[in-house]
Order: C-alpha cells, then structure tokens, then sequence
C-alpha cells in the first residue's frame, strides 16, 4: 500500500513538473487557480471569482464582453452601449473614492490595476489579490508584438474568470487574427509615401495629448495603412507640442472617442488653417461598448473604419455596417441594428 501511494505521488509530481516546464499559465488547486498577468506575476485567484474591483479602465469591457459583467462590483462610469447591451453591469459600485480597506470590507476577489495609473501595492498592502491587466513597460515595439500582446490580455481575462469566458476570448481572438489578416493582405502593399500622415489626440479634450511609439494607436493606424505621426513620441501616453503638430502637417487628424466634439480643432484658432482641418478630414473615433481608440476588443472595427477613411477606393466593398453587426453578433452574441450601427459610428447614445 506504502509503494503505491509512493508512485501516485510522484506521478503527480511529475505531471505538475510537466505542465510548468511547458509553459501552462492556468495551475488549478482546489477552489483557486493561478495566472500569469500581464506584469509577469504569478497570482492565485478564485476559480470562479464573484467580486471583481476593476480600477484599469479597460478592464470592465474585457469582462462583460467575455460574458462575466455580473462578477463586477466596481468600476468608472461605462458608455451609454455598454448599460444597453450589458444591463447586469448596472448593480456595480463606482470604484471612484472607494478605498482599500472598504474593497477588503466588500470581500472583493482581486482588484486589476496597471502600473504607473492605480499602482497594486496600496491594494496588496490590506491583503487584496491584485491583477495586472495591462503594462505600460510592455509596450509591443513592433506589429507581430502587438498582435500577440493585445491577444495575451484578452486570452487573459478568459483564464480570470473560467472556461466560458476562455471560450469567449479564443474565439474573439481568432476572428481578430482572421480580420487583422484581410486588412494586412490590403494594406502591407501600401508604400509610406502612399500612406497619409495621420495625427491623433484629443484625449482628456485636449488635442496635444494622444498615444505614442508602440501604443494602441500606432499599430491600428499601421494596420489600416496609415504614417501614424505621433510614433515619434516616445511614450504610450504621449503629449506633442503645437509646434511639433505644425511640422508633421497632418493629412488627417483623429479625435479620441472620449472628445466632446469636433469643435475642440474646426473652431480652434491653431487648427483651423491645417491641412487636415481645409479638406474636412477630421474625424471623432466611434464608441460602443467601449471608446475604440483605448485598447478596446472594438479596435478590430476601428482598423476597419480608419481604412476606410485613409483608403476608400481599396475598402470600397467592405460594409462598415454590415461589419459592425457580425462583430457585435459573432463574438458578443448581441444583436444591433442598422440604427444602432450608424449612432455608434456618430459617437451617439442609443435612442
């Protein structure tokens, strides 16, 4: 009896051994499980957590789009789409004001933070789980880099919260690569000097301060066969001056979702005899469930709204609408219609 339990235990041994030299991200024991986040750090998490505290901005949509929105307890104020869609996300708290200590009290299960904006060690210090959900020290320095990351963050929301949401993210992350794809097999035959010059600001309404070399914004743009201008700026969230606007003479220039109009550049004194501002090519990025241009699962649509844009006649055939609702449909399994389409691409509330 003694020498079987012996064999039992070391070919459990071994298969623990196995799993972790292979490179497993998911080791399950009993009621916890323990991921890799997205700063390298090994955590222990509920299997199936209940209360999730998101303090990362982008955190919310990653889970209620993977099917999870009742797990969140607290979060920033979501779009007007995202209380249609995901109505189950109207019972969260606002993280605003809420301390460490109050999260302890709500017997939250791991608070997702990101360094350098809701820095983990004040939630770790009162014995929270903390989860990195996105580093700014990580930023994919080139496109195959950035289509791994950006798959790495939505695989690991789906190893957050179970195998329903698994299944949810590998398919979004298939009809990511299949989608990046088709833009690729168009837009990697464009030369640069074919390419427009495009800018991008206008977060926190203030039109210098945008996303720099490696970010979101540089890669969708790249994507969908733009010179994105501000990859000069060495920095994810990165501020240019009004003088180095000037220079790079912007053929187009995009707005965050998050603007309040057009008017902060058309009825600007400094950016009204642009380039980009004389032909009427500004335009404000579309936001649904989530504002497209801050690493939102919606920055497939937006690849595909911003070719249209820098290239019509090569996009001519592909239907924004008709895009937008198989997305919507396929990998949130929501239904919109062609009205709801056309307000999402006008930054507008649902009527």
């Amino acid at each position: 009896m003694k020498a079987t339990n012996f064999l039992f235990s070391l070919v459990l041994m071994l298969n623990v051994f196995f799993a972790v030299s292979l490179g497993s991200v998911t080791l399950y024991a009993g009621e916890y499980k323990t991921i890799t986040d997205m700063c390298g750090r090994k955590v222990e998490v509920p299997v199936n957590p209940e209360r999730i505290a998101c303090m990362h901005c982008v955190s919310p949509e990653k889970i209620m789009t993977l099917g999870k929105g009742n797990t969140i307890s607290l979060m920033a104020e979501q779009s007007p789409w995202a209380y249609k869609l995901y109505p189950e996300i109207k019972k969260a708290q606002t993280n605003k004001g809420i301390t460490p200590k109050q999260m302890l009290d709500m017997k939250i299960d791991f608070v997702l933070y990101t360094p350098g904006m809701t820095k983990g060690e004040q939630y770790g210090a009162v014995g929270l789980k903390t989860v990195c959900a996105f580093s700014a020290d990580k930023r994919p320095m080139s496109l195959d880099e950035y289509k791994e990351n950006f798959k790495s963050q939505v695989a690991l929301f789906g190893d957050l919260l179970g195998p329903d949401a698994k299944t949810r993210a590998d398919k979004y992350n298939q009809y990511f690569d299949k989608k990046v794809k088709q833009i690729l097999s168009i837009t990697s035959k464009i030369e640069m000097k074919n390419r427009p010059a495009v800018y991008y600001g206008g977060r926190g309404n203030d039109m210098l301060n945008g996303q720099g070399k490696g970010s979101v914004m540089h890669w969708n743009v790249e994507v969908a066969g733009g010179n994105y201008l501000p990859q000069t700026l060495d920095d994810n969230h990165a501020k240019a001056t009004m003088e180095q606007v000037v220079s790079w003479e912007p053929d187009i220039i995009l707005l965050s979702g998050y603007c309040d109009s057009l008017d902060i550049v058309k009825k600007n004194a400094d950016w009204v005899s642009m380039k980009a501002v004389k032909n009427d090519k500004v335009y404000r990025i579309p936001r649904g469930v989530y504002t497209w241009d801050h690493a939102s699962n919606e920055g497939v649509l937006l690849m595909i709204y911003m070719a249209k844009i820098f290239h019509p006649n090569l996009f001519k055939d592909w239907d924004m609408i008709k895009e937008m609702k198989a997305f919507y449909s396929e990998v949130y399994g929501k239904t919109i219609t062609d009205q709801d389409a056309e307000r999402i691409l006008q930054n507008l509330r649902p009527v």
